[in-house]
C-alpha cells in the first residue's frame, strides 16, 4: 500500500483540496444569506443567535458521544478558535452586512485566503521569499483601492470591519486546522462553539430583550437556520478537515472561488447588481495571490 494516499486513489493533498472545496460552497452562501437573515434580526441577535443555536447542538453532539473532555484538554486552542469564527468574525460581518452590500463584502473577503496564509505561515513558522510578499502587498492595495474609489475615496468603517472579520477568520481557521491533526474537524468546532456558550446564550437573552423582531420573515428564518448549520457548524467539518490534510497555503487556495460563489449566490439570492468592475477586481486579486502563492 501507498503512503499518503487514501482508498479512493487521491492523495491527502488531493483530497484536501476536495474537501476544502465543499467547505468553501457552504461558506459562500454566507453573506448572502446573512444579509437576509437582517432583513428580521438586529446584528448582535443574528450573530449570537447562530452562534449559541450552533453551541447548543454541539454540546448535545459531544455529550452523546461522551467527548466533553476533549474541550478542558485543548481548551486554550479552542478558546482561541472560537474568538475567531464564533465571535469576531459572524459579529464583524454582521454589522458590516447592516449598511454594505453582500457582493462588496464578498470583494473586500477576497483577503481572506491570503490573510490565512499568512498567519499559516507565521503560527506555523513557515517561511516564504520575497517575491511572496511584493505580490501579497500588492493584492492589499488592489482591494483597498477597490473600495475607496467605489465609496468616493473614503474607507468605510464597514470595510474596516470586514477587515477584521477576515483576520478573525484566518486566525481560526489556522488554529483549527492545527487541532485537526489531533481530533475530527466536527470535534473541533463543537469544541469551538461549546466554549463560546457561556458568553452566545446570554448575548442572545439580552439581544432579544433589547431589540426583538418586528416582523420576522419567512426568508429571514431560512437564513437564520443555514447560518447556524452551515456556516456555523456543519461547513467546517469538510472545511478543518481539509485544511489539515492539505496544508493551510495549498487548501486556503480553493477559497479564492469564495470571491465568485458569493458574488453570484447575491445576484441570485438578493437582486444585487454586479458589474465588470467586481468581477474585474475580483480575478485581479485573484490572479495576485495565486501568483504569490506560486511564488512563495
Amino acid at each position: 500500500m501507498k503512503t499518503g494516499v487514501v482508498d479512493q486513489g487521491l492523495t491527502s493533498k488531493q483530497l484536501g483540496l476536495l474537501l476544502g472545496f465543499v467547505g468553501v460552497v457552504c461558506f459562500s452562501f454566507t453573506m448572502p444569506m446573512t444579509k437576509l437573515a437582517l432583513a428580521s434580526f438586529n446584528p448582535w441577535l443574528l450573530t449570537f443567535g447562530r452562534v449559541s443555536g450552533a453551541g447548543l447542538l454541539s454540546f448535545a453532539l459531544l455529550a452523546r458521544q461522551g467527548k466533553l473532555p476533549l474541550i478542558r484538554r485543548h481548551f486554550g486552542t479552542l478558546a482561541g478558535i472560537s474568538l475567531g469564527v464564533a465571535l469576531g468574525f459572524p459579529l464583524l460581518t454582521s454589522l458590516a452586512l447592516h449598511t454594505t452590500s453582500s457582493s462588496h463584502a464578498g470583494i473586500v473577503l477576497a483577503l481572506l485566503p491570503l490573510i490565512t496564509a499568512i498567519l499559516g505561515a507565521v503560527i506555523n513558522r513557515e517561511s516564504h521569499r520575497i517575491a511572496f510578499w511584493i505580490v501579497s502587498a500588492s493584492g492589499c492595495l488592489t482591494v483597498l483601492a477597490y473600495v475607496m474609489l467605489r465609496d468616493q475615496v473614503t474607507l468605510q468603517a464597514a470595510d474596516l470591519l470586514l477587515l477584521g472579520a477576515a483576520l478573525s477568520a484566518g486566525f481560526g481557521y489556522t488554529l483549527g486546522a492545527k487541532l485537526t491533526r489531533s481530533l475530527s474537524g466536527l470535534d473541533v468546532i463543537c469544541g469551538a462553539l461549546v466554549v463560546m456558550l457561556p458568553v452566545s446564550l446570554p448575548a442572545t437573552v439580552v439581544s432579544w430583550v433589547y431589540q426583538p423582531p418586528v416582523v420576522i420573515h419567512q426568508t429571514a428564518i431560512i437564513a437564520m437556520i443555514y447560518v447556524t448549520l452551515l456556516s456555523q457548524l456543519f461547513g467546517f467539518v469538510p472545511w478543518y478537515k481539509g485544511l489539515a490534510l492539505g496544508g493551510v497555503a495549498l487548501v486556503s487556495q480553493v477559497q479564492l472561488l469564495q470571491t465568485f460563489l458569493t458574488l453570484t449566490f447575491s445576484a441570485w439570492l438578493l437582486g444585487e447588481t454586479i458589474g465588470w468592475i467586481e468581477y474585474g477586481v475580483a480575478i485581479l486579486v485573484i490572479v495576485q495571490i495565486y501568483i504569490a502563492k506560486k511564488v512563495g
